[in-house]
């Protein structure tokens, strides 16, 4: 092998190792982040929302409901004694 040669496989040879290297390095960011390709997620329907709103408020009402009928309980409790 002549210089020229020689010369032109030590680039190939390092611009391998390059691209080695920067695989590595994005195996590694992506490991770190823990990157995934995004899912699509599908938004609920106008229905969906409705239902889920109501659902929300007739808890929250059972919930105000319970806690008068404590109130009231209590009210109760302490008038007698």
């Amino acid at each position: 092998m002549n210089r020229k040669e020689i010369m032109r496989n030590n680039h190939e040879i390092e611009n391998y190792s390059w691209g080695i290297i920067q695989d590595m390095i994005e195996k590694e960011v992506n490991a770190a982040f823990k990157l995934r390709q995004l899912t699509t997620t599908t938004m609920p329907t106008k229905k969906e929302i409705k239902q889920i709103i109501k659902k929300t408020m007739k808890r929250e009402q059972r919930k105000n409901n319970e806690t008068e009928t404590i109130i009231e309980k209590l009210e109760t409790i302490s008038e007698r004694s």
